[in-house]
């Protein structure tokens, strides 16, 4: 460990050792990491992933943490936060890296007198998770506005932009998150706006308002489960199991909204596990649907 972690040093002198995970995780949740990056320049990506897999490590890239779920254990590998934020604005698109955070898109299109972002008021997470899993809310999903993206796949560690119809989106997930391909850039369609700046601020704030109302604050990374259909959000289905306001250790379903799972403070990976496990045995019991994770559950 100790010749890897001095080769490391030398060819990536910003590597950090032993850095805990829940610092970056809005569940607050997660032990440290073996070996963690703070990814600046996303042209330093192939570098950082032929050297893990030359050296048997395993990796893991993320860039909000809005979504994951960390072990309370860490992360036996390198794990590598996407933090390039270069965006550019041409004629009615917006150019954004992989690290830039929603809210940051949303600002910059505002600015430039673009409108079709709006929508998203409030949405968490970054332009890389929100292209890898077709993210979305208020009826606007990445896959309405993303033109193209440039990925990095690991495997041949080849650079290759595709467009949208390559992705092939579906509710909260695409080709990538099972092909393992990483978005390094996003290009997004908008339009020019045809009302003020300030009266797309106006209705951005209202949006980001009304969102706010509708979910209770605290450390959890938003919706846990995907929604069945449209009918019958998880939520809804948690609500009427009776389990709004159930708590396992320091994790608890939140009595506001039954798909809000929130570390009341306390909270460890093996609570947050069993409250999740437990409500999916008692809605399969109950109605019959199998809930499935829209969090990433991220293993030692």
């Amino acid at each position: 460990m100790t010749d890897l972690k001095t080769t490391f040093k030398a060819k990536f002198p910003d590597i950090i050792f032993a850095e805990p995970l829940a610092r970056y995780s809005t569940f607050r949740i997660g032990g440290p990491a073996d070996y963690f990056y703070r990814l600046k320049d996303s042209a330093l990506l192939p570098d950082l992933i032929n050297f893990a897999k030359e050296h048997s490590l395993k990796y893991f890239l993320f860039g909000g943490g809005s979504n994951i779920l960390f072990h309370d254990d860490g992360f036996r590998g390198l794990v590598i936060h996407l933090e390039s934020s270069k965006l550019e604005i041409k004629d009615d698109q917006v150019i954004a890296d992989a690290g830039v955070s929603i809210p940051q898109l949303i600002k910059a299109a505002i600015e430039s007198h673009l409108f079709g972002l709006e929508k998203w008021g409030g949405l968490p997470g970054t332009v890389g998770g929100a292209v890898r899993g077709n993210a979305g809310c208020n009826g606007l999903e990445t896959k309405d506005i993303l033109v193209e993206a440039k990925l990095f796949n690991p495997q041949t560690s080849q650079l290759h932009t595709e467009n949208n119809s390559f992705f092939n989106f579906s509710y909260r997930s695409s080709t990538i998150k099972k092909t393992g391909e990483i978005v390094l850039q996003a290009v997004f369609q908008l339009r020019k706006s045809e009302i003020s700046i300030d009266e797309q601020k106006k209705l951005l704030a209202e949006i980001t308002r009304e969102r706010a109302s509708k979910q209770p604050p605290g450390s959890s990374c938003g919706s846990f489960f995907k929604n069945p259909s449209p009918e019958t959000p998880s939520g809804k289905l948690i609500d009427q199991a009776g389990l709004k306001g159930t708590k396992i250790g320091g994790a608890q379903i939140s009595e506001k909204h039954g798909n809000f799972f929130m570390n009341t403070g306390s909270a460890t990976f093996a609570d947050m596990l069993a409250l999740a496990e437990l409500a999916k045995k008692e809605v399969k019991s109950k109605f019959g649907i199998a809930l499935e994770e829209e969090i990433q559950i991220v293993q030692p």
